[in-house]
């Protein structure tokens, strides 16, 4: 095929016919560099979306870090407290108030308002199985926020490995109810729903 374009275009080369072939054998070879242009820029395509995702997992995975950073204090000091551990008042101000200050910076909107609502009961008496139950919240909320947001784990699922008897206590048996039902079951009002 290829012979009989070129013997074609030489054998009359003073005649518009050697055109055709050319234009024939001319086609290809742009369609072949057509398509490595495509593909290099598709390439180059990839490799920066590619370059972008890395980049953005890497700040994920820094954030990541920093909640760690952020939760790990506030949570084992709540649980040194409810373990009726001796804890110095100006340690336990100290860790709450650092906090607080970063909470509301990497904290979800749903730990934030845990850890609101946690902080707030504490202060007007509430009863045992409603601070617990605003303690899992909280923790569960952080464990949704520090990589698990899909998370299936109830508060009796980690009040569970904290309290033998859980299922045992009538206190703490529908732990997983709403708070508005364990507050009214408990003659309790939260702060914040008064108004």
């Amino acid at each position: 095929m290829i012979s009989e374009i070129i013997q074609a275009a030489t054998a009359t080369k003073s005649g518009a016919n050697w055109k055709l072939p050319l234009l024939v054998a001319i086609i290809p070879a742009v369609a072949s560099i057509a398509a490595a242009t495509i593909a290099a820029r598709a390439a180059k395509i990839a490799k920066n979306a590619e370059l972008s995702a890395q980049h953005l997992r890497d700040l994920e995975n820094r954030i990541s870090e920093k909640k760690y950073d952020v939760y790990k204090p506030m949570i084992n000091l709540i649980r040194d407290m409810l373990d009726r551990r001796q804890i110095a008042e100006e340690d336990s101000r100290s860790r709450t108030s650092d906090f607080s200050t970063w909470v509301i910076i990497y904290g979800s909107d749903e730990a934030v308002q845990a850890f609101h609502n946690f902080m707030q009961a504490a202060y007007h008496d509430p009863p045992a199985k409603v601070l617990m139950k605003l303690y899992a919240d909280f923790v569960i909320s952080a464990r949704r926020d520090m990589g698990y947001p899909e998370t299936n784990v109830l508060q009796s699922h980690f009040l569970g490995m904290r309290i033998n008897d859980l299922y045992d206590s009538s206190m703490l048996r529908n732990v997983d109810a709403p708070l508005d039902e364990i507050c009214r079951e408990a003659h309790w009002e939260p702060p914040w729903a008064r108004g």
